[in-house]
This record gives structure tokens, sequence and C-alpha cells, in this order.
């Protein structure tokens, strides 16, 4: 979810209903370094709370210190992840390379708990391969070091995000650590997807990541039980347009709308036309006159069918 679940997206999440939203991964390297940017990633803006702010590194001092240093910031959370495959993440020891190590794993989850007074949760998949389901040995190892709430992507980092769930893993989780707050992610689009996570596997909640990505309203159409729209409304794309440019501002605010107009085009028709049209245009104003114009024109086709 780097790049975009930022606070834009994050309130656009909580508009649809999410109950809670959590920041993307964020260096504690960097935390520690005083990174200004870094800093912004961290901030909550008071339209998304309850916000979780989610951390990754290697070193438990150094996790322990960027933990303290976003405290303040009152976040729901300090999350700390332990499932991201990329590598630019696990070639430093960080995200799902700790799976490989439950110990220095377990050391992190105790420093980050020591050092903070809000409550830790961790981030993790079900293990390296199919062969090593070493991230249950995680989940159970961080349980003992005070994590509170412990997210499961039910996939092992060799699926990256493809292949089936493995709800039997979580299942199993779930036994083992009966009072823990277990969360459930990976391929929920639907209320027919969120019915089936909380039969298999008895969580006590569901994350979405990537399902939203491009398709925000599936916080409140889950709830509903209902379909989420093909077509978002050309206001919710506006609107989270307006909150990126009041966050990055007007010209750093074109990189991240590309990228996220990718998604909410996928699929319809004249998407890859419209997506070039976006990529040529510099002008603020003129890409949100483009966009409202192709929305408006795919959801009145919607409607009409």
């Amino acid at each position: 979810m780097a790049g975009f679940s930022d606070q834009p997206f994050r309130r656009v999440a909580r508009l649809f209903g999410a109950d809670e939203v959590v920041t993307e991964l964020i260096s504690a390297n960097a935390l520690v370094r005083e990174n200004r940017r870094t800093h912004d990633m961290a901030a909550i803006h008071e339209g998304e709370r309850p916000a979780s702010i989610q951390i990754f590194g290697s070193d438990p001092a150094v996790m322990a210190e960027a933990a303290r240093r976003v405290e303040c910031l009152q976040p729901l959370f300090i999350d700390i992840n332990m499932g991201c495959p990329a590598k630019k993440v696990t070639r430093n020891g960080a995200g799902s390379a700790l799976l490989n190590d439950p110990k220095l794993a377990a050391c992190i989850v105790k420093a980050v708990v020591g050092a903070v007074k809000t409550p830790v949760s961790i981030k993790i998949r079900t293990g390296k391969n199919h062969q090593s389901k070493t991230g249950l040995d995680v989940a159970r190892l961080a349980a003992d070091a005070g994590a509170r709430r412990i997210t499961v992507h039910a996939r092992t980092v060799a699926d990256a995000f493809s292949g089936p769930i493995d709800y039997d893993a979580v299942a199993q989780l779930r036994a083992d650590l009966p009072q823990m707050e277990l969360i459930g992610n990976g391929d929920i689009h639907s209320a027919g997807d969120a019915r089936r996570w909380l039969e298999r596997t008895g969580v006590n909640g569901l994350m979405i990541g990537r399902g939203a990505i491009g398709h925000p309203s599936v916080f409140s159409a889950i709830k509903r039980g209902e379909a989420a729209p093909s077509v978002e409304s050309t206001a919710t794309i506006l609107q989270h347009i307006d909150w990126m440019e009041e966050f990055f501002g007007a010209r750093r605010c074109i990189g991240p709308l590309r990228g996220h107009m990718m998604y909410y085009s996928k699929g319809l028709p004249d998407a890859k036309r419209f997506r070039q049209e976006v990529t040529d245009l510099e002008d603020l104003k003129e890409l949100k006159e483009l966009i409202a114009r192709y929305f408006d024109q795919k959801k009145a086709a919607q409607c009409a069918a």
C-alpha cells in the first residue's frame, strides 16, 4: 500500500465507513534521522481518526526510538510491519524478512512495547513459503512479548499478492491465541469475501488494502451486504483530489493523483485513452476538468444500463 494509503486516501476510506485506518509503512530509520518527508507521512488528520501508524525496521533500539517519536501523534496502535515482501524493505532485514528470524521479531516487539504506552500491533504473512509457516511462530512470540493485535495477510511471502488464501493457517492461529485480537487480510472485495473470512477463521475483524484502491466505497458496500459500484461517483473522486491537493500541494499531488486514476478507471471503457490524457496534462485545474468529464460519462452509462 506504499504510495496509496497516504493521508488523503485514508480520509476517503473513513468517509466510506472504514472503522479505522493505518498509515503506509514508514521507515523507523528515517523517523529517527528526523527526515521531514517521513514525518509528514506519519501525520494524522483529525478526520481520519481512529488511525494507527505503521513502522518498519530491523533494529530493536531504532524501532523503539521511532515508536517514541510518533507516539505524540496519538495513534490508535503503533503497528510493526513484518509482512511487506518488497525488496527495498526486506534487503535490510525488515518487513517479511523478520519472518525468517522469529527471535529478532520478538525482540523488536518487546522493545517497542517497552518504549511506549500506546498499544502495539504487528502485521505478518503466514511465512516465507508453504514449507515454512514461521509467521505463526512470530505471532505466538509477539503475543508473549506484549503485542495487543495481530493482522495476518493469509499468504506467504512467495505468494506475493496472488494465490489462494490460507484460511486454515489463520484458524489455527485463532485456536492457539484465543484471547488475541486477530485481524484477517487478503482478497477482500465484497460482502461474500468478508463472510467467508469470518466464517472460516473466527477473526475479530478484517483489513482491506488493495481491494479499496479505486473502490473506497467497498467499506460501506460490505457493511450493507451489497456489491460495490463499478464506478465511484465523480464527487468522491474530486473530494479525494481536493484532499490530495491540501496535503501534497498543487504541484506535488499530480504524481499521486495519476496513480489513483489508474485504479479508479480500471476496467472502464476508454480507460487507456483517459490514462494517457491524465499523464499528458500538467495543470491541476485541467486535470480536474478531464476527470470530472470522464467519470460523469461513465457513471451516467452505469445508471442507464
